[in-house]
């Protein structure tokens, strides 16, 4: 694989990382309270693991 197209991959990991540690809450309950919360980290997680 071009060393761009997995530099490019890995910022793109990094940023959904990032992304998931701004908007996940300290209390579980939070979480189960917010559906943008749910939605936000849902789709971060799964844009990483593709």
């Amino acid at each position: 694989m071009d060393r761009v197209v997995i530099e490019e991959k890995l910022e793109s990991l990094r940023k959904c990382l990032s992304r998931i540690e701004q908007k996940c809450p300290q209390d579980v309950a939070q979480l189960f309270d917010n559906v943008d919360l749910q939605d936000i980290i849902t789709l971060n997680l799964t844009r990483a693991v593709q």
